[in-house]
């Protein structure tokens, strides 16, 4: 994940360059090929512009490092020369002049630093960076320049940094490993209304110094479509922390979750941890929590269905139950069950016992979404799902429509097979 997050915040820079580059090309379009109107009787004449770059083939044409501070890496760039003649290349460092980090000219290293490539000939250069012990973390880009062509930008438009025509784009992202691990930052639950979830983020601290937390409810703010998830109420959550994560130590952070009685619907909110950490971004200090809420439902589920004298039909009933944030601390919750009635075409009505009741497991073998330290207790078989399913048998019934009533309890959705017949 954090990777991703790096690359693409370096390619934003990229954007970013390649955004005041269009700017700056465009303007020199637009002064070359508008200009001012000629006066009464004066000879109008073509502009002419004529562009000398050394045509050099640069790959990689973009590099990303993702580097701690004091630490050294290295990579090659092959250039090709593309003209007939030979071409002198020179490679330094220049910064531009926009960006919240400045990558210094003394952390890069280039050889060779000075060559003359044949024509048609090609040319490896070794780029060597270095990140000193006390650097801020952050973001850096520079541009690896190989000769000294630039898009020359004609009057009146300003030149506020040279276009440099064979050049490398290098980002650094320059980090330290998170002190502390987070598990889990997402909470998905089912809630009923009236009812109360409690769930546990668990925090290990891997350094050798405690580490102060300050848990709070919000820090960060969502946008929400006009039929999308409501904000969750600030008042429906209580967190219950330590001050501090000891040093090698684990730490167990409570979010309970109360849900009124009159509730329904979907609801998104978070919590901030203000992990004391730097190397956590602020926003991997966020656990997101989702909140479905539901309503235990008071009368059944009828569907008709026609069968022949003397006839038999068998009723199956199935539900699933996720095991949603198991591991994040959710409570264990109860199997859905029916209450189940037929109505006769005469009127009465039957309730029926199951013949025949079924259960079945989906199992996970990996352990990705568990805390490290629950990844070898917790054994190598997860339950990821459940299905419960009941039947209900009648034979010798009488001729006419029937009624099937389904009343569910404690099941996020069901289905039903009516089978008619031998």
């Amino acid at each position: 994940m954090r990777k991703e997050e790096a690359k693409t915040k370096a390619r934003a820079l990229v954007v970013l360059e390649a955004f005041l580059l269009s700017i700056f090309l465009v303007a020199a379009v637009a002064a070359q090929v508008s200009p001012p109107p000629p006066m009464s009787g004066e000879l109008i004449e073509e502009p002419q512009t004529e562009y000398n770059y050394a045509k050099l083939q640069i790959s990689p044409g973009y590099e990303h490092l993702q580097m701690e501070p004091g630490d050294e890496k290295e990579f090659t760039v092959k250039v090709k020369n593309k003209e007939e003649v030979a071409v002198l290349v020179n490679p330094r460092v220049v910064i531009p002049p926009y960006g919240e980090y400045q990558l210094e000219e003394e952390w890069v290293e280039i050889s060779p630093s000075d060559i003359e490539i044949k024509a048609g000939g090609e040319q490896k250069f070794t780029v060597k960076v270095k990140i000193p012990k006390d650097v801020d973390r952050g973001y850096y880009s520079a541009q690896i320049v190989f000769t000294n062509d630039t898009i020359p930008m004609p009057m009146p438009y300003p030149e506020p940094f040279p276009i440099y025509v064979n050049a490398l784009h290098l980002s650094v992202d320059v980090w330290t490993p998170p002190k502390i691990l987070i598990q889990p930052q997402y909470i998905h639950d089912r809630v009923e209304a009236g009812q109360s979830r409690e769930y546990k983020i668990q925090l290990e601290n891997k350094g050798n110094e405690a580490i102060a937390i300050n848990p709070e409810i919000g820090g960060e703010r969502y946008y929400y479509r006009p039929y999308g998830p409501s904000m969750l109420p600030e008042d429906w959550l209580t967190i219950d922390a330590p001050a501090k994560v000891e040093a090698n130590s684990k730490a167990t952070v409570k979010i309970t979750v109360n849900v009124p009685a009159d509730a329904k619907g979907m609801y998104d909110g978070s919590v901030s941890l203000n992990i004391d950490d730097p190397s956590i971004e602020e926003w991997n200090q966020m656990v997101q929590i989702h909140i479905e809420v539901w309503k235990q439902p008071t009368t059944p589920f009828k569907e008709d269905f026609t069968v022949k004298q003397g006839e038999k039909f068998t009723v199956e009933i199935t539900a699933r139950q996720y095991a949603y944030d198991k591991y994040g601390g959710a409570e264990e919750k109860e199997k859905p069950s029916f209450i189940v009635a037929v109505a006769t075409p005469e009127g009465s009505k039957l309730t029926p016992e199951p013949s025949k009741t079924v259960k079945k497991g989906e199992i996970s073998l990996g352990t990705g979404y568990l805390p490290p330290w629950e990844a070898s207790s917790e054994g190598m078989y997860h339950v990821m799902s459940t299905v419960y399913s009941e039947r209900y048998t009648l034979t010798n019934v009488t001729g006419g429509v029937w009624t099937l009533e389904i009343l569910p309890r404690n099941a996020e959705s069901f289905e039903y097979t009516i089978e008619i017949g031998e």
